[in-house]
């Protein structure tokens, strides 16, 4: 009687969801249906032999029980929520992986944490440990972060406790508690919360929220020039929140909002390598400028949003050059040490190197797996399982979506679609087709926004489509049988751009590329009072110093490159051995590191050439480096490039 009672709850919450989800283009949920392959799957098992599988090398908060129970404070290090949120977003990444690479204790894990906190939920129904509430401003952030675990685990499982305890946790509050600081961002699990269960209730408290401000992205902030300066992490997870109230309640001004701050941040602030400044605020768009590691978590998954908002292919394309560039980027191969700020020039990069006006000098851009401030090193994880968990979606009725590429498997509606490729070190993806009858779908993919002539074949012939605009999803619509394949071919050939009128910088595709300076490692094993006590816990995993072996300081004097494929990399990591390079000439010029450790600025002025010929260098994809050289300066006012006036 029980599983019957449970059953037809079930299916009336099911029910209700599909009444709420009419404001949207694509839906998610297919979390536990994707299954990577390829490269993707080798970045996220180097994930598990890396950080992720080594809590004990990020130490604090990491080496703990996580939310399987209390986390006591180290010292007066932090905010009182800081451990909580800071090992939510570990949660959240570790629970997607598990889910990914069907890594049962993973999964065990993170769900111990989930089950402690749906069964010491307090009478009223508050979920988290009592201290997080100690705080009044911020003190539901970390259930926000901890909501998109809780999100995933549903999605895999459809377990019913999960919105019923949520439902109960936000009706506890009040608007003005709601709307203080990044309380705000409940909304993202409350109106989740409200398209499960149906209760009106929940949108009403988070509009009247919303609406009352409070905190930093505010309303009246859309009908302002300019751009709001903001902590970065907070304008990525706020921008997206009345996208979120659109998609429940189609009210249109929610829309606009949305829209109107994704702009600003996008138009004001986006950096060469696909995420946003930010230092720790926004800082605008020059190359000089860093991005933190959360962005790139942060930012590709409020783009998530928009994209199913609006079915606009503009922000797969941003969440792919993101999580292609900026990701690895910030990152060693092996994914045992991460940066917390990262620079598209980055020369040498030291404990004492940190070129940012935010603690400048300081360890904060080093290669590390501890850091002094713990966010960077917990949301790292989230950042390829948020991809794959992205990479399908659900449109309407009978409607499978290929959003985001790259090597994998979904399983859907009793089909099983194979996405060949190797995506987006080459030019071509052939989606296969299995199932054991024939089956009426319609399959939407996208023709990425850089790419200016796309081949559609079915079974080897044109598809005869009408509609492959570059920046927009297509549909076919058919009967599939076993086996039929649809074939994309996109034109990707590599080009010349100013990012922001400044300097010169080369993309393929979704690629960015860099001149991979030689590099001297050098393990830092010193033990720096802004760590505040915290030590690697695995000698496997070291904290590095990275000086230049070779030279960096190099221009460019006039247009022109070549495309070189290598043969010998078929079959290997491509951030370890790169499919393609790009040659170009440079000359070497007067540029060197400023006070002898920090990366200098582009030159603004005419600078002093070193030789007096040109001699080529290649170029790598950006993920492949540490040490980069991306974009260059521009040595001839008579070069002309894509974004160059």
């Amino acid at each position: 009687m029980k599983k019957i009672r449970l059953i037809t709850l079930c299916a009336a919450l099911f029910a209700s969801s599909a009444l709420f989800a009419g404001n949207r283009r694509f839906s998610d949920g297919l979390l536990d249906k994707i299954t990577p392959q390829g490269w993707i799957k080798e970045y996220l098992e180097r994930q598990c032999t890396g950080l992720s599988g080594h809590p004990e090398a990020m130490a604090y908060p990491y080496d703990t029980d996580l939310w399987n129970g209390p986390i006591k404070r180290m010292n007066t290090h932090g905010k009182g929520w800081w451990r909580y949120e800071q090992t939510a977003y570990y949660s959240d990444g570790l629970l997607r992986l598990g889910y990914a690479l069907d890594k049962k204790e993973y999964i065990d894990k993170i769900v111990a944490g989930i089950e402690y906190t749906l069964n010491h939920a307090t009478q009223q129904g508050r979920l988290g440990e009592p201290d997080i509430f100690e705080e009044p401003y911020n003190f539901l952030w970390p259930q926000a972060v901890f909501f998109r675990a809780m999100k995933a685990y549903y999605d895999a499982t459809g377990d019913t406790r999960i919105p019923q305890a949520l439902e109960k946790f936000y009706l506890n509050f009040s608007p003005e508690q709601i709307s203080r600081g990044r309380n705000i961002v409940s909304i993202e699990g409350m109106m989740w919360t409200y398209g499960i269960t149906g209760n009106k209730a929940l949108a009403d408290l988070a509009k009247k929220a919303y609406m009352m401000g409070g905190f930093e992205l505010y309303p009246e902030l859309a009908d302002t020039d300019g751009c709001p300066h903001l902590h970065g992490v907070t304008f990525c997870e706020e921008m997206k929140l009345p996208a979120i109230i659109y998609m429940y309640t189609g009210d249109e001004e929610y829309r606009r909002m949305a829209e109107v701050f994704e702009d600003k941040l996008v138009h004001y602030n986006m950096l060469p390598s696909g995420v946003p400044s930010s230092a720790e605020h926004v800082l605008g768009n020059s190359i000089d400028n860093a991005h933190e590691t959360c962005d790139i978590a942060d930012f590709t998954w409020a783009e998530g949003y928009f994209l199913q908002m609006n079915g606009e292919g503009v922000h797969a394309d941003r969440i792919e050059k993101a999580v292609f560039n900026a990701a690895p980027g910030a990152m060693t191969k092996d994914f045992k040490a991460i940066q917390y700020f990262s620079n598209m020039n980055q020369f040498n990069v030291t404990a004492d190197s940190n070129p940012n006006p935010y603690y400048h000098g300081s360890t904060w851009q080093a290669y590390r797996p501890i850091h002094q401030t713990e966010c960077c090193v917990g949301n790292v994880h989230r950042i390829m399982p948020d991809y794959v968990s992205g990479m399908w979606l659900k449109g309407d009725r009978d409607e499978i979506v290929s959003a985001l590429y790259g090597p994998c498997e979904v399983e859907v509606d009793g089909m099983r679609i194979e996405e060949k490729t190797e995506y987006p070190f080459n030019d071509r993806i052939d989606f296969v087709f299995h199932c054991s009858k024939p089956q009426k779908k319609t399959f939407t993919f996208r023709i990425p926004g850089w790419c200016d002539k796309a081949e559609v074949r079915i079974n080897g012939k044109d598809a005869g489509l009408k509609n492959t605009e570059k920046g927009k999803f297509t549909s076919i619509r058919r009967t599939f049988k076993e086996g039929d394949t649809v074939e994309l071919v996109f034109d990707m050939p590599a080009r010349m751009t100013c990012p922001a009128g400044q300097g010169i910088s080369f993309e393929k595709g979704p690629l960015l590329f860099s001149y991979h300076i030689p590099t001297e490692w050098t393990v830092d094993d010193n033990v720096y009072p802004n760590m505040r006590g915290k030590v690697c816990g695995n000698p496997d995993f070291k904290c590095w110093s990275l000086t230049p072996a070779g030279k960096f300081n190099y221009g460019i004097d006039r247009f022109g490159f070549t495309e070189i494929r290598n043969d010998k990399a078929e079959g290997c990591y491509p951030f370890d051995v790169p499919p393609f390079k790009i040659r170009i000439q440079v000359r070497e010029i007067d540029w060197p590191l400023v006070e002898g450790k920090y990366t200098p600025s582009i030159p603004t002025v005419k600078v002093k050439k070193l030789s007096k010929t040109e001699h080529e260098i290649d170029l790598v994809p950006y993920g492949c480096t540490q040490l980069r050289l991306t974009v260059f300066p521009q040595l001839s006012s008579k070069i002309r490039v894509e974004g160059l006036d």
